[in-house]
């Protein structure tokens, strides 16, 4: 029995932006598993894969969009399990996630709980939110001699403040209702440029300049903020 499972990165939201080799194996798969962050059925995710299969693959999960820890590892083992059970009835599975797969992904979560149970996981690298809202604005992450980190968004404008200075470029992920936490930061550091770019790739795509503008907490979900020192 092959006990090993895909684990595919699907870019940043613009169906255009997947790599063939994902494609090729969404194709070849019998089940693909999409993560679902809320019960009323909508999936970015979903909506992505659906240009290249046929419905009938796609197995919808439910994950919760909190940080309880026991109820989430719950989820994760379960899916871990019933994709085994799938695995078990011959079937072809793979699992998508947004971006790339390695990238504060629930990917990573779920190929623990494989492992777990002596299934192998192959990842597929997908564009990640970082790289394409760089080459959005027009702007390089680094440059020969130069750095960059990626880091959650803290809830502490000095940590942020000491992140922003330590590279050239700096990227925080996750900033969603920590966006009050930023705007203080950028405030303090005094950066050169400061971008957030939410729902890259989607049709309400938008870039804020956060040196001019400081936009409400609600549009920094599904985004990526850019800060150069």
């Amino acid at each position: 029995m092959n006990y090993t499972v895909y684990s595919i990165g699907l870019g940043p939201g613009d169906p255009e932006l997947i790599t063939l080799k994902a494609i090729k194996i969404l194709e070849l798969s019998d089940i693909i598993v999409v993560p679902q962050s809320n019960n009323n059925g909508r999936s970015v995710a979903r909506d992505i894969v659906k240009n290249y299969i046929d419905v009938s693959k796609i197995y919808m999960y439910y994950f919760p969009m909190n940080n309880n820890k026991i109820e989430l590892k719950e989820r994760y083992n379960n899916l871990a399990q019933n994709i085994k059970s799938m695995l078990d009835e011959g079937k072809k599975v793979s699992y998508v996630t947004m971006g790339d797969p390695t990238i504060f992904s629930t990917s990573n979560y779920i190929t623990k709980s494989l492992k777990a149970i002596d299934v192998q996981v192959k990842h597929i690298s997908g564009i990640s939110s970082i790289t394409a809202a760089s080459c959005l604005l027009g702007l390089p992450l680094s440059i020969k001699g130069g750095s960059f980190g990626i880091y959650e968004m803290p809830v502490d404008p000095d940590v942020a403040v000491e992140l922003i200075n330590r590279h050239e470029s700096t990227v925080f992920m996750k900033v969603n209702k920590k966006l009050p936490y930023l705007i203080e930061a950028i405030k303090i550091a005094n950066p050169t440029s400061a971008h957030m770019v939410r729902r890259i790739g989607l049709p309400d795509q938008a870039v804020f300049d956060l040196l001019t503008t400081q936009p409400s907490i609600e549009s920094a979900y599904l985004s990526v903020a850019i800060i150069k020192r």
